[in-house]
């Protein structure tokens, strides 16, 4: 799923969960951007919702760490 997120070009869902399993950091653009992805009319598929779930888990675990 590609997201169009202002004022930056158009980011697959893909690219960046990559970044945050990569960098063990997520901020408040990616939660929001997880939150477009979510309410998009396009639903995600199954292998994007069990990325989803990983970095979810993740940060419960607190294997994430939240930055601003």
């Amino acid at each position: 799923m590609i997201i169009n997120v202002a004022p930056f070009a158009a980011v697959s869902l893909a690219q960046v969960i990559k970044r945050i399993l990569g960098t063990g950091t997520i901020t408040h653009d990616d939660e929001v951007f997880f939150q477009k992805a979510m309410l998009s009319e396009t639903p995600l598929d199954h292998e994007e919702m069990d990325q989803v779930t990983k970095v979810y888990y993740r940060l419960q675990m607190g294997l994430l760490k939240v930055v601003d």
